[in-house]
């Protein structure tokens, strides 16, 4: 694991509360209960306050930027499960909350957990956790004219010229569609075909280029479009950290 093991014991691996920040421009200016770094977590304690580490709090993700009450952003979830490490490819998988809020936090967490070791991991490493994610996308819900492209991206197989350039053009063309509007991309319901269109065509041309953040966000679109429930949606992402073995 790269990065910061503040939140780690050196000696044993468990997990410690770091210091809250008494310092910073806005240091004793926000209230306690909106403060960024009022809260902690670890993967025995759960959620908890950093002045109180044994009272373990369901937490709810935040519907806005300004956190309140028992809500923490979905990024910051992620990011004190990863312990200090880089968790660019689990905030990417942690973008299905925009298609389906859930109801607790503690699946974003463990998700930064799961994958925080993963910093300087090799792309067949990679490629595995993101098409494991792709794989646990029901085909069924999938548009037919995608599966096949989809399932050639998961496997790895190289593609030909023409088909990198239909690729292209076809995500190319989703994008016009998605941005004809001045007021913003419609709504999935408006052009749900430009959707499928865009997030399938990311998905396999970014698998193949091993661009794996870009990768991860595309297929949490394409899940996020078969419309699951919050339970079907937790589910998901905790086989995400399942698939990576830790």
């Amino acid at each position: 694991m790269t990065g910061s093991t503040d939140w780690l014991n050196s000696e044993t691996g468990a997990h410690r509360c770091p210091p809250v920040s008494s310092t910073g421009p806005f240091a004793g200016l926000i209230p306690h209960g909106v403060r960024p770094d009022r809260w902690c977590w670890g993967p025995d304690q759960g959620f908890h306050p950093r002045s109180a580490p044994h009272q373990r709090v369901q937490l709810t993700p935040a519907a806005g930027l300004l956190t309140r009450g028992h809500t923490i952003g979905v990024r910051q979830a992620v990011a004190l499960g990863a312990a200090g490490a880089h968790a660019d490819l689990a905030h990417a998988f942690s973008e299905l909350d925009s298609w389906v809020p859930l109801p607790d936090a503690e699946v974003f967490a463990r998700l930064g957990w799961s994958v925080r070791h993963l910093d300087g991991a090799d792309d067949a490493t990679l490629h595995a956790v993101v098409a494991g994610a792709l794989r646990g996308v029901d085909e069924v819900l999938l548009p037919t004219s995608w599966r096949r492209p989809l399932a050639i991206a998961a496997a790895g197989t190289a593609v030909s010229a023409a088909e990198r350039t239909w690729l292209r053009d076809a995500c190319d063309a989703a994008y016009r569609r998605l941005t004809r509007f001045e007021t913003g991309w419609p709504q999935p319901p408006t052009d749900r075909q430009a959707w499928w269109d865009y997030a399938a065509a990311r998905a396999c041309t970014a698998l193949r280029d091993g661009d794996w953040v870009a990768a991860a966000r595309a297929v949490t679109d394409l899940y996020g479009l078969t419309s699951p429930d919050p339970h079907q949606a937790a589910r998901w992402l905790a086989a995400i950290g399942e698939r990576v073995g830790v």
